[in-house]
């Protein structure tokens, strides 16, 4: 018996040590891509056309399509992954028959400062992916390994998005020195299947979600809606004004900060419209039935200000801060190369704005200082910036000349005083001042 206790004893610190020492091989001080360029105009134009051009190509048929990625749209679609998930740094290089793939991972600070490298080649093949040597840190393992725990974790943790059937879709690979191109089968419902897995994804991240309130406020914004009609444009403040009672009242006998957080989901989704709006409300299926968003509900006078406020809104709510900050930017920058209104700074003002409601929602003196400034408001002023001074319809070559790109000091003076201005405002003062 002692014998069988010693060994299953050394057993046991022989996989803490094996751990240790992988965990030692596979974490660097320093990570070996540099934190990416600023995100231009360019790189967003070039990511937008080739999501663009390739929803379509899913969408028209039942038939394998061919995707290709060039070094430039890949750039752009890395810059914004990069620049969207904080901690990300990833890059990517062609060479003769295969893709280089590279990217850091910066560790949460409570864990360890530091970061995990990773560095995976892929191949030209005409059997679906094929995948070079994967080195995590100085670990140097089967391409073949990180495959297969990309699709085991995926199944495990995302059954909706059925992973195996994405991979099966990817028939050949065919790599260049200036692209990739990918032959792919086209995936019944893959809306659908990336919706759920994304709702699967927010229930893990935070289990309470779905136990909000969140039917109670939609609902209470649909009896506002009744009651208001839509003949006649209204502010969002008719609507947040008698809410932010019902919040209060109700946040006294269970947790105001959860009611918050219930108020902006049901505000995210009942002023918003189309898959944006079903796919916000996946997370709460159970409890709502959808309806149409009114019409006539605006902020400052403007309809499209609303939506660029309750998007942002119900984006932040789903969404770490890094990607909830560059929203705005990357919706703007999109604009602007649609050949009509160009880069708005007041929608940018909504967006960020939208961005600092979902904020209320997050720490309990926030809430406490929203909840308290709506009560006593007598406007939209009280919660939204005045935005007649800001600069609007810029378009894409002017946005370059001026600003040069999102990371460039005269827009960032642009954006610091955006935010400042929100943060004078009643509802989104700091509580410790």
């Amino acid at each position: 018996m002692k014998k069988i206790l010693f060994a299953l004893l050394s057993l046991s610190l022989l996989l803490a040590l094996a751990v240790l020492i992988a965990f030692a091989l596979m974490v660097s001080k320093q990570a070996t891509v540099l934190t990416p360029p600023s995100v231009s105009a360019r790189q967003v134009a070039d990511a937008k056309d080739w999501l663009k051009q390739n929803l379509q190509l899913f969408r028209g048929g039942q038939q394998s399509v061919d995707i290709q990625l060039s070094q430039q749209q890949l750039d752009g679609l890395l810059a914004l992954s990069s620049t969207a998930f904080s901690g990300l740094d990833a890059e990517a290089a062609f060479a003769e028959s295969e893709l280089r793939l590279s990217g850091s991972i910066a560790l949460p600070t409570s864990i360890y400062q530091g970061y995990v490298n990773s560095e995976i080649s892929l191949h030209t093949s005409t059997q679906g992916l094929q995948f070079g040597q994967w080195k995590v840190g100085q670990l140097s393992l089967p391409g073949s390994m990180a495959q297969h725990i990309a699709l085991r974790l995926a199944e495990r943790l995302f059954p909706e998005l059925q992973a195996e059937e994405l991979l099966a879709s990817i028939k050949a690979v065919d790599v260049s020195q200036q692209q990739v191109q990918f032959k792919v089968e086209p995936v019944e419902d893959l809306g659908l299947k990336v919706a759920g897995a994304y709702k699967n994804l927010d229930q893990l991240k935070d289990p309470q979600l779905a136990s909000l309130p969140v039917a109670i406020y939609y609902q209470k914004l649909s009896q506002l809606r009744k009651q208001y009609g839509e003949q006649q444009a209204i502010s969002l403040y008719d609507y947040l004004y008698p809410l932010s009672f019902d919040v209060a009242m109700r946040g006294e006998q269970s947790d105001v900060l959860q009611e918050q957080q219930a108020l902006v989901w049901a505000m995210a989704i009942f002023f918003s419209q189309g898959t944006f709006q079903k796919v916000m409300a996946q997370r709460f299926a159970d409890d709502l039935t959808l309806e149409a968003a009114p019409n006539n509900v605006t902020l400052a006078g403007r309809r499209d200000l609303l939506l660029h406020f309750v998007y942002s809104a119900g984006l932040s709510m789903a969404a770490e801060q890094g990607f909830s900050a560059s929203i705005g930017e990357f919706k703007e920058l999109f604009d602007s190369l649609e050949g009509g209104s160009g880069f708005s700074f007041a929608d940018l003002a909504a967006d960020r704005t939208g961005i600092e409601f979902a904020e209320s929602a997050k720490n309990l003196d926030k809430a406490e200082m929203f909840l308290a400034a709506m009560r006593s408001a007598r406007s939209e002023q009280a919660f939204f910036p005045r935005i007649d001074d800001l600069a609007e319809g810029i378009s894409e070559q002017s946005f370059a000349q001026v600003y040069g790109s999102t990371n460039s000091e005269l827009y960032q003076q642009k954006v610091f005083f955006i935010d400042q201005r929100i943060a004078h405002l009643p509802a989104f003062l700091n509580p410790e001042h």
